[in-house]
């Protein structure tokens, strides 16, 4: 008989056990407040788009991930996440840590940096998007634990915001004056010294499958490339070209 009973209780306890992915059935807060270093900005950085952008479908809906930032502003509900999901891996392979500025979208690319206001107070914050989601009603953004404590969504649940992606600035190009027309090594490296000396600019020559070239620069912009090009003419180098300066 006792047999029987301690059977029939370990029974329930399997049954009542949380099964799946996760070891709770539903989400929580822990059980202290992020600090002020959680809850600051993520950085926003150049790092390439990554995992987690394929097509996929979650309940019967298709999604279609953009693979390339650009300008994305939307408004509608966010919602947050938080024990439950700590510790397991995000759409794009990375372990969720509720007490990091992050957050989900179901389309943006991963990763991707949004800035978000809480429209009842207009506090913001800027969030890393590395998950999927949210999939529920009308909500646009899940964000994680310290970034819905800092701009309030905490403490209602959910909240209607506004989101604004932010695209991380990319290397300004900068450009060089190519010269070319030299019969040899020797003759551009004369005219480089001369040049060198005459528009007080720093010059390189080189030689590629017995192209021969000599440039000058760098410059900043265009412009100020330009401008240096019709000197460069004036002293009578006509085969003379601007060109985008290759990244390092």
């Amino acid at each position: 008989m006792k047999l029987s009973f301690v059977l029939i209780i370990m029974l329930l306890l399997i049954s009542c056990a949380p099964s799946g992915r996760y070891s709770q059935h539903h989400d929580s807060a822990p059980v202290r407040p992020p600090t002020q270093i959680e809850m600051i900005d993520a950085k926003v950085t150049t790092e390439q788009v990554g995992r987690g952008n394929n097509p996929y479908t979650i309940k019967g809906i298709n999604y279609r991930p953009q693979t390339k930032r650009q300008p994305h502003e939307q408004i509608g509900t966010a919602s947050w996440y938080g024990k439950k999901f700590h510790g397991h891996l995000t759409s794009n392979g990375e372990v969720y840590d509720m007490y990091a500025m992050s957050a989900a979208h179901k389309t943006l690319p991963l990763p991707s940096f949004v800035k978000v206001t809480n429209l009842a107070n207009n506090k913001t914050a800027i969030v890393r998007v590395n998950d999927r989601g949210p999939f529920h009603g009308d909500r646009i953004i899940d964000l994680s634990y310290s970034a819905a404590y800092k701009i309030g969504v905490f403490d209602t649940g959910t909240a209607k915001v506004k989101i604004e992606a932010i695209l991380p600035e990319q290397p300004a190009t900068k450009y060089q004056i190519a010269l070319s027309g030299f019969s040899s090594l020797t003759e551009a490296q004369e005219s480089a010294k001369g040049l060198a000396i005459l528009l007080d600019q720093p010059t390189k020559t080189t030689q590629k499958n017995k192209q021969v070239m000599l440039l000058l620069g760098p410059y900043k912009d265009h412009k100020t490339a330009n401008s240096m090009l019709s000197k460069v003419k004036q002293l009578g180098f006509n085969q003379a070209t601007v060109k985008p300066l290759a990244p390092n």
